[in-house]
């Protein structure tokens, strides 16, 4: 009887395991083809993405830079004394810049430096339109600084020297408007412009006491001095109730005139009480 092999030191007894490479498993590493695919998909896209951008950058310039879009024609509203060729000469020279370009902000403040313009919008109308409205300042009076005359607004500017061209203007002559002297302030004090312009207000609800009034002086502070047509009295009014010291200088007026009295001023800013200067 033969002898059992014996099995080796520190091996299971059992039937000796076969090598056979059908059994062997694979080196698969799992996820890294659909890694590649899902990269290359995305920059599929990324180039797309570029093509069109640069085929929208391209038709864009093409469209902003056509003829058909260029600035060609500019309409104007809102203007009475300003000339439509005095706002050609402002920004008539925004022709041929295109529509969708053209920087609005810039030639509204070249007009702006007109002093006729109080404010001015401009606005895009396509194809090739720049729509401009303008508000006109409105002078309140002509004011009298040394030898000449000039229309200015309730904001103290200065419009125009005044000439024949606005004989329409239906203005009094006002003095003591200029501002104390400064090279770099305006030639028009702001508040006796404004003082001059409300005391203008309170008598358009009295058009007869309006049209009756002469001159104007501003030169002292808060007080509004006046002369009325075919009267040589000073009315010092002050700077309030313009209408009704008015009204009480001409409810004076016959009394004043039966006593023969030739009166220089009269002093009217003290409610009930009127103080009346004769000429010497």
């Amino acid at each position: 009887m033969s002898a059992s092999p014996t099995p080796r030191r520190g091996l299971p007894a059992g039937p000796a395991a076969v090598a056979d490479k059908r059994f062997r498993r694979a080196d698969v590493r799992p996820g890294r083809r659909g890694t590649w695919l899902s990269a290359w998909q995305v920059g599929r896209v990324v180039v797309l993405v570029a093509v069109l951008a640069a085929a929208g950058v391209f038709v864009s310039t093409r469209a902003v830079g056509a003829r058909i879009l260029a600035v060609h024609d500019l309409t104007v509203s809102g203007h009475r004394r300003l000339t439509v060729g005095e706002v050609e000469a402002l920004i008539g020279h925004m022709r041929g810049e295109s529509l969708l370009l053209v920087d609005l902000d810039r030639f509204r403040a070249a007009l702006l430096d007109s002093p006729w313009v109080a404010d001015v919008s401009l606005r895009r109308v396509l194809p090739s339109t720049v729509d401009v409205h303008i508000v006109e300042r409105e002078p309140i009076a002509i004011a009298r600084l040394g030898q000449q005359l000039y229309l200015v607004d309730d904001a103290g500017v200065i419009m125009d020297e005044y000439g024949p061209q606005y004989r329409d203007f239906d203005l009094s002559i006002v003095d003591g408007m200029a501002a104390p002297r400064s090279e770099d302030g305006p030639p028009i004090d702001p508040g006796r412009a404004q003082l001059v312009a409300r005391f203008f207000r309170e008598l358009e609800v009295r058009p007869e006491l309006r049209r009756v009034v002469s001159q104007v002086n501003v030169a002292i502070d808060g007080n509004v001095v006046v002369m009325l047509a075919d009267d040589t009295t000073a009315l010092h009014l002050g700077d309030r109730q313009f209408v009704d010291r008015l009204q009480t200088y001409l409810d004076l007026t016959p009394t004043i005139e039966e006593r023969g009295r030739i009166v220089d001023y009269v002093d009217l800013r003290f409610g009930n009480r009127v103080f009346l200067k004769d000429r010497k």
